[in-house]
């Protein structure tokens, strides 16, 4: 990677051999009544580092660090010593030679083949499970020192480097990004240029679940939202939505194009946030830059959207993002007691699994069981209790639906995989056709359940992009206590089809457009009850 000895090319290199040195060593009889102190070991390198200009200077202080971890022992033997067991290792960097040598190479190599698995000090995870939990890390409360900058950035790096899932299907180089993000994060001392950097390399995952945190920072975007939601349509930005139309006193309309956000033109803004906000794949990408371009820092500001040809400015009155947030959750948990599932056609039965819950599953589905087709729609993010009343009622039995991919936190680097649960479904299964309807919103969870549901032989799945980020969540913290959150396991289609970035196999393909976003049609549904009007038929 690097090809000069500079200060960069030598914190990279104090960040991979940290970070090596760290997760490959082990708990022992010292470290278990008083643990390495691993971000000491760095913090006290880090100024060591910079001000070694010999190679030989940079080189000690590497080799008395790993020392500091300690150096493994020849009666111990590594049960894995094969690099093809690890699929998100790579140790050819150990071969370098412009920033270090063999006595280091051998240092490193001594923790890898003596390494035996026992409980790290500082990662670690159940088995078949995926979440990666970190221990004995320090809290910081400033990142005003250039050296906690670098050791979130290392942190992070090193987290996502041995036990991310995914790290393979990232779009750029993770050896790479390190390089490059070194120098912006030791000049990043404001708060807003700080989270910017912590973005930028969190959005470099191309994981939805990353972008969670960042879209509702309110040091960066602006903690207030107007009453609509927006989406990228083609080239334009279209209001799609209306939080609540009865409180829509500036009268937004659904089908405006946006062009303009306090006097910035809205794609201009929208193409300089992308770097900080994001998701896997067209549709989920959309959707957090779209949050991110109409994320305010004041309760008032102003549009200018374009309605039939005409420009218009709006002057709005914004809420804060968690108080809409709290309004849907509310209005969600109002319609549990309502009716759910109904009939849209003879024979033809639309459940909306929104609310849907353990509780009031059932009697919904006793509404609908004996119709020929039910429309599942899991544009939403159901109550997970659903899971099992979904594979009693939709899915044949003894069916395996899909994988999982997990890091062993005891061999960093290694994946393991294995049936995300024993075979589920029952005899008593719906018979009859199902459409699931699916969109961007249709993310971790929801994409778990559509893949339960395809499951069954009869299910067709209609829609957009679903949000490719299935599997549960693991948390780090940076210094300043800025959390991120990324996908901490790996989910797959029996055939190991990944599904993160690419979301859900879709069979039917539908985008709405602004046509049908201003005349307020659910082009999917109609989609759906086209395609069983036509059995058989490809549409």
């Amino acid at each position: 990677m690097p090809v000069d000895f500079n200060e960069s090319s030598r914190l990279y290199y104090l960040c991979k051999v940290w970070g090596f040195a760290k997760y490959f060593h082990e708990r022992n009889e010292v470290s278990r009544k008083k643990p390495v102190n691993a971000d000491s070991l760095l913090l006290n390198a880090i100024p060591m580092v910079l001000k070694a200009h010999s190679k030989q200077a940079f080189r000690s202080v590497l080799s008395k660090m790993i020392a500091e971890f300690g150096n493994g022992g020849d009666k111990r033997s590594n049960p894995f010593p094969d690099l093809k067991d690890y699929s998100l290792l790579d140790n050819n960097w150990f071969e370098d030679t412009i920033c270090l040598d063999k006595k280091i190479r051998t240092q490193l190599e001594q923790l890898f083949y003596t390494h035996t698995g026992r409980q790290s000090d500082f990662a670690y995870n159940r088995k078949n499970e995926g979440t990666v939990r970190l221990s004995n890390e320090n809290t910081y409360t400033s990142f005003a020192d250039e050296k906690l900058r670098l050791l979130g950035l290392f942190r992070y790096w090193n987290v996502i480097n041995f036990f991310y899932p995914s790290k393979n299907y990232t779009d750029e180089n993770w050896d790479e990004v390190l390089y490059t993000s070194i120098p912006k994060f030791r000049t990043a001392s404001s708060q807003v240029d700080y989270r910017k950097e912590i973005y930028r390399l969190t959005n470099k995952l191309k994981d939805r679940h990353t972008s969670y945190p960042a879209s509702i920072d309110g040091f960066l975007f602006g903690a207030y939202r107007p009453n609509f939601q927006l989406s990228r349509i083609g080239d334009s930005l279209v209001i799609s939505k209306i939080r609540d139309p009865q409180k829509n006193k500036e009268g937004f309309k659904c089908g405006d194009i946006l062009l303009s956000v306090d006097g910035q033109d809205a794609i201009h803004l929208y193409d300089s946030l992308a770097s900080f906000t994001g998701g896997g794949n067209r549709w989920s990408e959309q959707r957090f830059i779209c949050n991110a371009v109409i994320s305010i820092k004041d309760s008032v500001n102003k549009f200018t959207v374009l309605r039939n040809g005409e420009r218009r400015v709006i002057h709005s009155r914004n809420r804060k993002a968690w108080d809409w947030h709290q309004d849907k959750r509310k209005r969600i948990k109002e319609n549990e007691d309502t009716p759910l599932a109904k009939y849209i056609r003879p024979s033809i039965a639309y459940f909306d699994l929104t609310s849907a819950n353990k509780d009031n599953f059932a009697e919904n589905f006793e509404r609908v069981k004996d119709a020929k087709s039910v429309i599942l729609d899991l544009r939403c993010y159901p109550n997970t209790s659903v899971l099992f009343a979904l594979a009693e009622n939709f899915v044949p039995p003894n069916s395996v639906f899909a994988y999982v991919a997990y890091a062993d936190t005891r061999y960093p680097g290694m994946l393991r995989m294995h049936p995300s649960s024993k075979p589920i479904g029952s005899e008593g299964y719906f018979k009859g056709q199902i459409i699931v309807l699916v969109n961007e919103e249709t993310g971790s969870f929801s994409e778990y359940a559509t893949m339960l549901l395809q499951a069954n032989k009869k299910t067709k799945v209609v829609g957009t992009l679903s949000s490719g980020a299935d599997g549960n969540v693991s948390t780090l913290e940076f210094p300043g206590q800025i959390k991120t959150i990324y996908s901490g396991i790996g989910i797959y289609y029996p055939g190991m089809i990944a599904t993160q970035r690419k979301g859900v196999r879709i069979d039917f393909p539908i985008e709405p457009t602004i046509e049908s976003i201003r005349s307020s049609r659910d082009i999917a549904l109609e989609k759906a009850i086209q395609i069983i009007g036509s059995p058989g038929k490809s549409l």
